[in-house]
Parts: structure tokens; C-alpha cells; sequence
């Protein structure tokens, strides 16, 4: 695995990460503050790699 280098996130992906984030907001269980970092641990967690694309994590935490 290669941390160098983006990971694509497929559009299944994208959409499943972005509806465990909104719920994980609705639910009250992330603060705002935390929705940066919380997006993008979620992003190395799927793809593997410590490089993520922050227009990815813009649009999970989109409102």
C-alpha cells in the first residue's frame, strides 16, 4: 500500500461515508469541531492511505 500517493474513493464509497457522517452529525454525536478531522480519519480509514483529497472531505461534511 502506498501512503504517497491519493487513494480514489468510488461513488459508493463517497456516498456511504457521507451518510455515516450526516448521521453521526444529526445524532448529536460529532461537534462541529471535530467534522474536519473526523471526515478525513474516516477517508484514511477506507482507502489505507494517509493522503486525502480535502475536496473529498468537503463535500462529506457539506451541509
Amino acid at each position: 500500500m502506498n501512503d504517497d500517493t491519493d487513494s480514489p474513493v468510488s461513488a459508493l464509497d463517497f456516498h456511504t461515508l457521507r451518510s455515516a457522517f450526516k448521521s453521526l452529525v444529526a445524532e448529536g454525536l460529532l461537534p462541529e469541531a471535530m467534522w474536519v478531522s473526523h471526515a478525513e480519519e474516516m477517508v484514511r480509514h477506507l482507502t489505507g492511505s494517509s493522503v486525502v483529497d480535502p475536496e473529498i472531505i468537503l463535500r462529506i461534511i457539506r451541509k
